[in-house]
């Protein structure tokens, strides 16, 4: 059956699934990696998330993936220091593996750096379904594609799509956000959370790097808030962001001094603009006593979930984990794995769940 296309504003329509694909998604901005993990979550592929470029260079190493879809611009190590690791690899499988950059600059000189790195093809951010479609289709194999049109019913999208545009958050273009999370309400609202979550934590940083003329540090800092803010639908903020960005790139202090409070002001008002809207992650449900052979069997499946950068079956365990009455002794500790999951921090959870298990077994 030949690729047939159905596209319009009515429902967000993938034009393929593949079940057998495995794919890796590398970026240090957890709500850019979140928005990206959702977007794919259609094409029911198997996707695992790294959140650094070192992290992903050792898990191309040590698994077989389809194709690798990357932040270029990251901290450390970026896209093309990525590329150029995978392609010295002893092997031909990562001579050939597929990597894609999301990149919020493509320009003529960055699609060169690109092909210079063994970069494939790119995406522009901030990412949109069209554009992502357009590019799995590109390189995912005919042959691991399953040729079934899937598309969100245009009953289910205009309710979700009312609920949403009724919804009053200053500074906030809900319309566009929602697009940016291909029209999926559930989706939405976790990136709403996250970048909530993440505010007072990343304008700190922010303004330590000013205090300490760190430009790399603040290059990198408001260059991962104008990526957030964007796909948020905050467009003031991430334009004010990519500005101070520019100016940064310039060595321009004195315009990074005299405008990243006002940034900043506007940043951290967006927490009231969002609390109403907020998710309440934790559990309502009545707990069940505390079993300690049985949360000791859940912690190690999730110690071996980590290993094999399974995010999906470790959400279902900690998930698991909330149902039980833990008291003060422990609920600190499932608290914390909680925390790492929601991070795609694979290397904290599973150094949290091991610790527990120890615990448990000093006290057995």
């Amino acid at each position: 059956m030949g690729r047939e296309e159905n596209r319009g504003n009515k429902g967000q329509v993938v034009t393929f699934t593949a079940p057998s694909v495995r794919i890796l998604v590398v970026d240090d901005n957890r709500v850019s990696l979140k928005v990206a993990v959702g977007l794919l979550r259609p094409y029911q592929m198997q996707v695992e998330t790294a959140d650094s470029g070192a992290c992903a260079v050792e898990m191309v190493r040590e698994h077989t993936y389809d194709l690798v879809l990357m932040d270029y611009m990251m901290p450390d190590m970026n896209g093309a220091d990525v590329a150029k690791n995978i392609r010295g690899m002893e092997g031909d499988s990562y001579k050939k593996l597929v990597i894609v950059a999301l990149t919020g600059n493509a320009d003529q000189e960055t699609q060169e750096l690109f092909l210079a790195a063994g970069i494939n093809d790119f995406i522009t951010k901030p990412v949109e379904m069209g554009s992502l479609d357009k590019v799995l289709s590109k390189w995912i194999p005919e042959e691991k594609m399953v040729f079934e049109q899937e598309e969100i019913g245009e009953g289910q999208m205009n309710t979700g799509q009312a609920v949403l545009t009724d919804w009053q958050m200053e500074g906030i273009n809900v319309e566009t956000g929602m697009s940016y999370s291909g029209n999926d309400r559930t989706l939405y609202l976790e990136v709403l959370t996250d970048f909530a979550d993440s505010i007072e934590e990343r304008a700190a940083q922010i303004e330590q790097a000013v205090e300490e003329r760190d430009l790399d540090v603040y290059i990198m800092g408001v260059h991962s808030l104008k990526s957030s803010a964007r796909y948020l639908g905050a467009v003031a903020v991430a334009d004010m962001a990519q500005a101070l960005e520019a100016d940064a790139k310039r060595e321009d202090w004195r315009a990074v001094e005299l405008g990243t409070p006002e940034l900043l002001s506007s940043y951290r008002s967006l927490y009231q603009s969002i609390a109403p809207y907020r998710l309440d992650r934790s559990y309502t449900g009545k707990r069940k006593r505390f079993n300690r052979e049985e949360v000791y069997a859940l912690l190690q499946q999730l110690e071996k979930c980590m290993e094999e950068y399974d995010i999906d079956r470790g959400e279902e365990i900690v998930g698991t984990l909330q149902e039980y009455d833990l008291g003060k002794a422990w609920s600190g500790r499932r608290d914390r794995i909680m925390k790492a999951v929601d991070q795609f921090d694979y290397h904290a959870c599973k150094k949290e769940a091991c610790s527990w298990r120890l615990a448990l077994e000093k006290e057995s």
